[in-house]
């Protein structure tokens, strides 16, 4: 058998598997190519989208407090986790913080949940 018969083997740059042909079966790279950075728009862009992750946990969290809160007040003190956990998190957050959220909640929320509650009871019954 003639020696340039044999098969060429490429070692994959992105998993270092010895393979033959185009890709690599390991990792699906073209011919061992390396991976290459997805990243469009550069820095701006990336800031960007970190500042969009902060946002959308920071509702998330809001959103958390706000639950907890009225499961804490609706249950009293047979739902004792919920008034813990709501207690822990109040030492945690400025007390001007505190006050702007119960004004928000006397003027919007309380009316909100109602609604949602009514709702929920001509619905499910």
């Amino acid at each position: 058998m003639p020696r340039n018969a044999r098969k060429v083997h490429i070692v994959c740059r992105r998993c270092k598997t010895r393979f033959t042909g185009a890709y690599c079966p390991y990792c699906g790279a073209e011919k061992g190519a390396p991976a290459t950075l997805r990243s469009r728009g550069g820095l701006i862009s990336g800031f960007l989208r970190f500042l969009l992750s902060l946002l959308v946990l920071a509702i998330i969290l809001l959103i958390t407090f706000i639950v907890l809160d009225y499961v804490a007040s609706a249950q009293g003190d047979r739902h004792g986790a919920a008034r813990a956990i709501l207690d822990s998190v109040r030492y945690a957050i400025p007390q001007s913080v505190l006050d702007y959220y119960a004004e928000l909640k006397i003027q919007f929320l309380d009316s909100w949940i109602a609604a949602i509650k009514d709702f929920f009871v001509t619905v499910f019954g």
